[in-house]
């Protein structure tokens, strides 16, 4: 492959590559909080489900629409919780879709907590009802709190907790195809680990519906490696090509039974000496000069200086070709020490530099 079709390989699949991106990449997302409609939206706190002594929330919004959920845990119970949910005013309209969206983005902000349950519910067809306690569906992640940032959770890293089959008598098999376009309730809970008794504050100052394409960024990442990997093997394979063939004029051919044909063999195979002459050839081949210049010409219709000529040519020709050498090492691979000399002699024979004649097709 010439360093022409390789550059136009290249070109190609360059071009691929980034006129594709827009199909492959989805950066669409959606913003939950801070609400873009304030009075849409309805949230509060819950507790364990206990009379006496059990854990106490607040939940507030501030100037910039962040949601605080204060708390402190019963310090009596085995297991408090505390939490605070979000859904619409109209209890019966969803919270959001996630059909069209592969994680969830929240920043938080925590004093305590080092793990922190986040869950959202979906309204299942069939199955969930408001006379039925807790029969919305809950997609529940433990997130591991490492200080305040954006954590991007996948959708796919929420699971279903087993303590909601128990309690409905069910299994996953009983809810094969979720809705995820059917999320009525987004969820945050107290840390798990912190403790009775103990205060804590959560902040979350936004929630958005995004999508993640860490794992699309390494498949192209892997794809385009490939690609430009191929290219350059192309390159070494060339490179080991010219290393392991001789560059010689490989469309010269003579009988070397007569004098002629061993003129032509010989001048085939030291065409490359730029100070090749007919006394160069008298001394070894024993044939006078001035015989050498009478055989080419009934032979080949040429005088010595002239066959010699077309002999480098035809191998600047295939070189210009089949290589991406240096157009000046050419020259002085095929005879010529004058890069000047050569360019005019090219010309003249051909109409065109050798620049131009490599970039035809």
């Amino acid at each position: 492959m010439t360093k022409r079709q390789r550059n136009i390989y290249v070109l190609v699949f360059t071009s691929l590559l980034l006129l594709s991106m827009p199909f492959v990449f989805d950066f669409s997302s959606k913003k939950v909080i801070p609400f873009d409609k304030p009075s849409a939206y309805f949230f509060a706190t819950y507790h364990e489900p206990k009379i006496v002594d059990f854990s106490v929330a607040t939940v507030t919004k501030d100037t910039l629409g962040a949601l605080h959920l204060k708390y402190k845990l019963s310090s009596t119970k085995d297991d408090p919780f505390v939490g605070f949910y979000l859904r619409k005013k109209d209890s019966l309209a969803m919270l959001l879709s996630l059909n069209d969206y592969n994680a969830i983005k929240i920043h938080v902000k925590a004093k305590k907590a080092k793990r922190i349950p986040i869950t959202f519910t979906l309204d299942y067809k069939g199955f969930t009802s408001p006379n039925k306690e807790l029969s919305s569906m809950p997609f529940t992640y433990e997130l591991l709190y490492e200080g305040e940032k954006d954590y991007v959770i996948a959708v796919k890293d929420f699971v279903s907790p087993s303590w909601w089959y128990r309690a409905h008598r069910k299994t996953d098999a009983d809810f094969n195809q979720p809705d995820f376009s059917r999320v009525n309730y987004f969820i945050v809970g107290s840390c798990l680990v912190i403790g009775g008794g103990k205060e804590d504050e959560i902040e979350i100052s936004s929630l958005e519906l995004v999508n993640d394409n860490f794992s699309v960024c390494i498949g192209y990442a892997i794809s385009a490696l490939l690609g430009y990997s191929i290219y350059w093997i192309m390159i070494l394979l060339s490179r080991k090509k010219k290393v392991l063939v001789p560059f010689v004029a490989n469309d010269i051919k003579g009988d070397t039974k007569d004098k002629t044909g061993l003129i032509v063999q010989f001048l085939s195979k030291n065409y490359s000496n730029p100070d090749l002459s007919q006394m160069e050839v008298q001394r070894e081949l024993g044939i006078s000069a001035r015989e050498i210049g009478q055989l080419l010409k009934e032979g080949h219709h040429s005088s010595f200086k002239n066959y010699l000529n077309q002999i480098r040519l035809a191998e600047v020709k295939r070189l210009l070709k089949e290589s991406d050498l240096p157009i000046s090492d050419i020259a002085y691979k095929s005879g010529y020490n004058n890069i000047s000399h050569f360019n005019r002699v090219f010309k003249s024979e051909l109409g065109l530099s050798p620049k131009q004649f490599r970039e035809q097709p």
